[in-house]
């Protein structure tokens, strides 16, 4: 069924993570709002199948698709080339795509798995589409973090998590580590027509978040009515990709489509430079 609210947009938005969650509610939410959208995942199958259905129920028919491994620096930089190579222009780029691993993985690059693909992925493809954003100006990006930044500090001395393994501590460093860059790009690109902002979506009920243990499925159904549908998880991002109510504004942290405070120690501009340069040598930038 064609959705009668599409409307053309020549705006181009790129959404990492768009075929499961709350990515392909961003997508979709912002296909019907007109934006030209290119997907970039990982597997093709699934991909398509999310591309399809975007088109079916937003009718949009400019939903590309980009494949890629974020866990692969390599597949990063190739993925940045082939934009390039097929779009003069980027207006959106929202860096949605996340993992939580239960289980310390190490990714093709030595790195821990998921702060490879949450932060530093992240990290290398903003920098390396950011020429093309720059010259579509006015643009957003668009950093999808958390909150359980609020409740673990990053730790600089093991990124990697090698010490003793915690889930949450490894997204944490991960997510923390976004809003540090967030701040850092935003003060770097003042005056430039590009803004820059993270938001915390709130807890969806998606695949990631699924529960695995009997114990953790009964809490899950004692919280279930605070989590969110994917589709209500999206809002923000679609706010802060969409709204003329932020243009121009940047450097912040959201929260239900509006700013809110981030752990105190993301405002420290010392924290944030340190992070920049040692994302740098780790994505092999010089």
């Amino acid at each position: 069924m064609i959705n009668k609210n599409y409307k053309s947009n020549k705006r181009f938005c790129v959404i990492t993570g768009a075929n499961a969650g709350i990515g392909i509610e961003t997508a979709m939410q912002l296909a019907i709002k007109g934006y030209h959208i290119i997907m970039i995942c990982r597997n093709r199958e699934k991909a398509e199948r999310a591309q399809n259905e975007i088109k079916d129920k937003s009718g949009n028919e400019k939903i590309d698709l980009l494949i890629a491994d974020l866990a692969s620096l390599k597949s990063v930089e190739n993925v940045a080339k082939e934009f390039k190579q097929n779009y003069k222009y980027l207006h959106v780029l929202i860096n949605n795509a996340g993992i939580f691993n239960r289980k310390r993985i190490e990714t093709e690059n030595g790195y821990e798995s998921t702060f490879a693909v949450d932060y530093l992925a992240h990290f290398l493809l903003t920098n390396s589409l950011l020429d093309v954003i720059k010259n579509s100006a006015p643009s957003r990006i668009i950093n999808v973090s958390s909150n359980i930044h609020l409740y673990f500090k990053i730790n600089f001395d093991d990124l990697m998590s090698e010490e003793k393994y915690s889930s949450q501590k490894a997204y944490a460093n991960a997510k923390f580590a976004l809003v540090l860059f967030t701040y850092e790009l935003a003060r770097r690109l003042n005056g430039t027509g590009v803004t820059v902002n993270a938001l915390h979506p709130g807890h969806a009920r998606t695949k990631m978040t699924a529960p695995t243990k009997k114990r953790s499925k009964i809490f899950l159904s004692l919280i279930s009515p605070l989590t969110k549908s994917p589709e209500e998880a999206a809002r923000t991002s679609v706010y802060l990709a969409s709204s003329p109510e932020v243009e121009g504004i940047t450097g912040k942290y959201f929260k239900n489509c509006k700013p809110v405070k981030s752990h105190k120690l993301t405002y420290d501009e010392s924290l944030q430079t340190k992070l920049w340069k040692i994302s740098e040598k780790l994505v092999y930038i010089f």
